[in-house]
Formats: C-alpha cells, sequence, structure tokens
C-alpha cells in the first residue's frame, strides 16, 4: 500500500545518500585497477573490515525482518540472531586467514589455486550470482517497503531508486566505497539502534519482565510469543536443527562476506576484523530481539496491520510511536531517522553483494568466455579490463536484480530470502572450500561436482517448501531450509567426484606439490598478494 509523503524523512534520506555518494566519489579515484576495484587496494585496517563485515549483517534483514519476525513470532525469530553470531566461529577458525593468504579477489582463486581450472571457476560463478540474487531479493524488498512508506511513491519505483543508486555505488567506487559506506552507515545505525532499546525499556521504567508481559497481552500469538513453535512447531527439532545450520554454516560460504578478507594488508588483521564484526553485532543483535518484543508490546491489537503482512515494517512502525506517533513532529523526526539509515544499509548491503557478483563475473567467467588469462597471468591491461567489465557488469546484476524484485512483490519476509542465501553457500561453498585448503587428494572434479550439487539440491529442495511451493495443497517439505539434506549432499559429492577423477586419472605428483605450495602459502602468508601503495 502507498503511503503518504513524509518529506521530513525523504530529506533526511537524501541527506544520508548524499553523504555516501560523497564518498563514494571520493573514493573512485583509489578503484582505478583491478586491486583497487577488487579489493579496496588491500588497505582497509581491522576495525574498518569489522565494520563493513558486520555492515553486511546488521542489515535490512536483522533490523526490518527480525524484528517484524520476533514481532509475529517471537522466541522463534531470535533463534536467527543468535546462529548468525555463532557463525563467525567457523569463519575465524577455518578460514579468514587461509582466504586472505591463498586469494586474490574471488572465492573462486582460492579453489583454483591448486588446478587452475576454468570450468571451476565458471561454476562457482554460477552458485556465487545465484546466492548473492538472493540477497538482492531480500535487500530490495526491504528498500521498496521503506521507502514507499515514507515517500508515498509506488513499491516498483522504489525499488529501482534503491536498485540504480547501488548500481552507482558500484560503478563509481568499488569495493573502496562499498566498504566505507558500510562503515559509516554502521556507525550510525548502532547509535541510533541503542536509543531505540533505550527508548523501548524507558517506557516499561526499565523492566524487560514488564515489557515482555506487555508483549504477551497485546500479541496476536499470546503467551506464545515466549515459546518456541510458531516457526518450527510442525516438524519440531529437525526444522530447529536444520534452520539454524543454514544460518550457522552459510555465513563461511558467503563470497560477498568472504572477499572482504581480501580487503586488509595481512592475514592478522583479518582476524583482528572478526573480533570487531562479534562485539558489533551481538550488541546490535540483543537490540533487535528487544525491538522485536517491544513492537509487540507497544503497537496494541491493531499492530498487525500497521506492520505488514510480511513484518517488514515493524522497526519504522516502533520508532514512530516512540516518537509520538504518527503525525507528531517527535514521530516524523524518529521515523525519518530510522527510515534514512536503514535506506542506506540496505542499498551498502546490496552493493556489496552486486561488487561481489560483477566481480566473479569479470575475473572468472569473462576471461573464459573470451579466451583471454586472468589478470593472474598479469599485465595492466588485463586489470584495467576486468575493472571495466566489472562495472558494467553491476550494471547488468542491478538490472536484473530490480526486475525480480518488483516480480516477487513486497509480502514474504525478508529474512527467508536471507536463510535462502546462506543455504546455498552452505551447502555449495562452504563443504568444496574446507576440502580445497584441507585435503590433498581433493581436485577440480570434486569441485564442479561438489558445487553443482549443492546448488541444485538447494534450489529444488527450495521450491518443494512452503516459501516457494508453487504447487496445489500443503508444501512436500515441512523442514523450511532444508540444509540439513543439502550440506551432504554437497560434501558427499564433492568427496566422491576427487576419489572419482583420481582413479580415472591417477595421482599426479605436480598436484600433490600444488598443494604443498597452497598449505605453506595458507599457513604462513608467504607469496600473499601485497596492499597497494598509493
Amino acid at each position: 500500500m502507498t503511503g503518504d509523503a513524509d518529506f521530513l524523512a525523504i530529506g533526511i534520506c537524501a541527506a544520508v545518500i548524499s553523504l555516501t555518494l560523497w564518498v563514494t566519489f571520493a573514493a573512485s579515484r583509489r578503484s582505478r585497477s583491478a586491486t583497487g576495484f577488487f579489493a579496496a587496494g588491500r588497505s582497509i585496517t581491522g576495525w574498518q573490515n569489522g565494520f563493513a563485515i558486520a555492515g553486511e549483517f546488521i542489515s535490512a534483514g536483522s533490523f526490518l525482518g527480525t524484528t517484524g519476525l520476533i514481532f509475529y513470532k517471537g522466541v522463534d525469530g531470535a533463534v536467527i540472531l543468535c546462529t548468525s553470531v555463532v557463525s563467525f566461529l567457523p569463519v575465524l577458525i577455518l578460514l579468514a586467514e587461509k582466504m586472505r593468504n591463498v586469494g586474490k579477489f574471488t572465492l573462486a582463486d582460492v579453489l583454483v589455486f591448486r588446478t587452475g581450472a576454468r570450468r571451476v571457476r565458471v561454476v562457482v560463478a554460477l552458485s556465487t550470482i545465484v546466492t548473492g540474487t538472493f540477497v538482492l531479493l531480500a535487500q530490495l524488498v526491504a528498500a521498496g517497503v521503506l521507502l514507499e512508506s515514507v515517500s508515498g511513491i509506488p513499491f516498483g519505483l522504489s525499488v529501482v531508486v534503491a536498485g540504480s543508486l547501488m548500481g552507482i555505488y558500484v560503478f563509481v567506487g568499488g569495493m573502496l566505497a562499498t566498504t566505507w559506506v558500510q562503515v559509516i552507515k554502521s556507525s550510525i545505525l548502532s547509535i541510533l539502534a541503542i536509543v531505540v532499546c533505550l527508548g523501548i525499556l524507558a517506557k516499561f521504567g526499565f523492566s524487560v519482565p514488564g515489557m515482555l508481559g506487555a508483549a504477551t497481552s497485546n500479541a496476536a500469538a499470546g503467551d506464545a510469543i515466549l515459546s518456541p513453535g510458531l516457526i518450527f512447531g510442525q516438524t519440531g527439532a529437525i526444522n530447529l536443527i536444520s534452520y539454524s545450520l543454514a544460518f550457522a554454516l552459510g555465513t563461511a560460504g558467503m563470497a560477498h562476506i568472504l572477499i572482504r578478507f581480501f580487503t586488509v594488508p595481512e592475514a592478522a588483521t583479518a582476524r583482528k576484523s572478526l573480533g570487531w564484526t562479534v562485539a558489533l553485532c551481538s550488541v546490535f543483535y540483543l537490540i533487535v530481539i528487544v525491538m522485536g518484543f517491544g513492537t509487540a508490546a507497544l503497537l496494541g491489537p491493531d499492530g498487525a496491520d500497521r506492520v505488514g503482512a510480511g513484518g517488514n515494517l515493524a522497526a519504522p512502525t516502533l520508532v514512530t510511536e516512540l516518537g509520538g506517533g504518527v503525525g507528531t513532529i517527535g514521530g516524523s523526526i524518529a521515523l525519518a531517522m530510522v527510515a534514512a539509515v536503514a535506506f542506506a544499509s540496505i542499498v551498502a548491503v546490496v552493493a556489496g553483494v552486486v561488487i561481489s557478483a560483477a566481480g566473479t563475473f569479470a575475473h572468472d567467467v569473462w576471461p573464459t568466455l573470451t579466451r583471454r588469462k586472468s589478470s593472474d597471468a598479469g599485465t595492466e591491461t588485463a586489470d584495467a579490463r576486468e575493472a571495466k567489465v566489472a562495472r558494467y557488469a553491476a550494471v547488468a546484476f542491478s538490472v536484473l536484480a530490480i526486475g525480480l524484485t518488483m516480480a516477487i512483490g513486497d509480502t514474504t519476509n525478508i529474512t527467508y530470502f536471507m536463510g535462502m542465501a546462506f543455504m546455498v553457500a552452505g551447502s555449495a561453498h562452504l563443504p568444496s572450500l574446507l576440502l580445497s585448503l584441507g585435503w590433498r587428494r581433493f581436485n577440480s572434479t570434486g569441485a564442479v561436482w561438489g558445487i553443482s550439487v549443492g546448488l541444485t539440491s538447494t534450489v529444488v529442495s527450495l521450491m518443494f517448501t512452503e516459501a516457494l511451493w508453487l504447487g496445489s495443497g500443503p508444501a512436500p517439505l515441512t523442514i523450511q531450509l532444508p540444509v540439513i539434506i543439502t550440506m551432504p549432499l554437497g560434501l558427499a559429492a564433492a568427496v566422491i567426484g576427487s576419489l572419482a577423477a583420481e582413479r580415472r586419472h591417477g595421482r599426479s605428483a605436480d598436484r600433490d606439490e600444488k598443494f604443498a605450495e597452497m598449505l605453506v602459502r595458507a599457513e604462513t602468508g608467504i607469496g600473499a598478494e601485497l596492499a597497494e601503495k598509493h
């Protein structure tokens, strides 16, 4: 539904976006080379990268989507936030430093280090683009709903505005611009969230039990909002476990998260950046839980009508109420601030995803299609060509994402889309990444089989779940994110493919030598990509 224009909100949104655009154009001078465009010249510090990674998580999926999910589903909605914090442990222990030492620009760089196989680059690129598409859908749905609510312009046009902005961020500023935009919006959003949290608790005399009591009285689900089962009740523990695994392990396979480790000067900084990420996300997620229950407590029986069917307007509606209600100056200012920061957050996240997808296309697919060598072979001409192709690929992906979002509409809770993205990443990317970094017998056939089976099984199984089921009657799969099925399939396919290729072609001394080289480089950093000097 199209809302009435709030010109104060529009003005503050325009001011925040103008600031981020200024940062983007300022960064463009350092984004002309491939290293500058894809990896920000490897010049990002630990705290900056930590804030940027956190910015990928404290986005529309958590601030808007999860607040609405907790409003409707209570405790089960908070499970997603808890598992998201846990998800950084596999990244920290298994991947962060090794990724920085082994890779160059993209996820495929790590997987082809030992083989150089073009087919691996292509299949990784396809999987990365599918994962990024789910993330883009989640963020652009949120952007459309948010901009529509404060500006009065239709959902479709709102999506076009957000998609156009993300294309500008990537086309002009590359990774450096998206990193700094993430740092800025993470800082502002965290401060704003703390203020909102204090405002909620102040309504109940800073009594959490008092807030929860009011939530049970006003929520449509009643007392059930404080008990598990509103989301995972039909299939019990197996649904809960699978849903949690998607978020807990999917982070370790998300390309737009992992490529941020290529932006820091050395592996130790990659490890330190995750410390900042965990600290910032932990505080923010606790606040989101308070916001979710606070929305149920404060909006009253008509809350469901105000937050929308998907719950994506729960946070804006909540802050308007805290500011004094609809039509008041305080309510308008509160809504304006949240809308501006949330919109900037959304555009920053989608810009990060687009640069990942565009970089994958330019660095991994384009050289294969044109039969030219990747810039790994290393001329300045090849580097400049990759950066140019990536810029135009970013425009193409932006147009594609806008079209898909407009076709889907605004009724689905965006957290579900994020879960689908994590599921693809955990099933298709993570098994092959771990095997590539730690198993001597892993080869290109195993990578192709593992990623292909993980991707295919994920997409097919999702089509039989309630969220995407197009048939008549109930969906055949009651598990909402069946990663408990698809991840073992991806792992098994990678192992079987590697062993089958080895049996057919025999073991290669060169392959063993390349594995030893990768192991030394991953653990010591000898031979790792160096930072640019400006």
